[in-house]
């Protein structure tokens, strides 16, 4: 069930935020309680709200024309979504699914526009976040531009590890020590996110495996040597 006690104030756009305008902002929000796989917003969905999410976790993709899916990120508690169309009330560029149940927060583009233009942290906060996704989409794009496939699946694999902070742990029995990624995204699902195709990121899962780097469990994956994650992709 999503955490019902979750607030504006763990979004990390209203982070500093006063405690008055964290009140302002939560009274112009609406709430949603979703099952996992509930569709949020859709590529011909003609609304521009933002949304803010409280507890569980989305994720963004799109379609081609040949139904070939293109995962572009995925945003847990904390995150939000739908800011494009909230700032420049163009249509979606993207289609987004609850990934787990999850407590997600709306709110009107002519609300947030207000806010936005009321509250100087928060539009410092707004930009810092569009500069950021403005770096990350670059360096996709170099990874798409100059990398293998192979050396795209060890960036990837690599931010899925500083997700986790980099922490190395325990597994469970006979999984040893190392990043622990879990729930670990399928085969099919890291291919949507690196243009390819499963059997490409099998074959190169289980390179992995076999070099002693990677150790698949059920449902989840441990990162035994980050270092050589680094390395590859650094092409050392």
């Amino acid at each position: 069930m999503p955490d019902r006690m979750a607030s504006l104030a763990d979004i990390a756009l209203f982070q500093g935020l006063e405690a008055e305008a964290l009140s302002r902002l939560d009274r112009a929000c609406e709430r949603l309680e979703l099952p996992a796989g509930s569709t949020v917003i859709s590529q011909e969905d003609r609304s521009t709200a933002i949304f803010f999410v409280l507890s569980g976790g989305v994720v963004a993709k799109s379609y081609s024309a040949g139904g070939r899916e293109v995962t572009y990120d995925e945003i847990g508690a904390g995150g939000f979504f739908g800011e494009f169309s909230a700032i420049d009330e163009a249509p979606r560029s993207a289609f987004v699914q609850t990934l787990r149940p999850s407590l997600i927060a709306s709110m009107s583009a002519p609300r947030f526009r207000a806010f936005v233009g009321e509250i100087p942290l928060l539009g410092l906060r707004l930009c810092e976040h569009l500069v950021a996704k403005s770096r990350r989409m670059s360096a996709r794009i170099y990874e798409f531009s100059t990398m293998s496939v192979r050396d795209r699946l060890c960036a990837e694999l690599l931010r899925l590890a500083e997700g986790q902070g980099l922490t190395a742990r325990a597994g469970a029995a006979g999984e040893g020590w190392g990043i622990v990624i879990d729930p670990a995204p399928s085969h099919y699902e890291l291919s949507t996110r690196l243009s390819t195709h499963r059997e490409a990121v099998s074959r190169e899962m289980s390179r992995l495996a076999g070099a002693g780097i990677v150790k698949a469990g059920r449902q989840k994956l441990v990162i035994t040597d980050p270092e050589a994650l680094r390395r590859m992709v650094a092409g050392i």
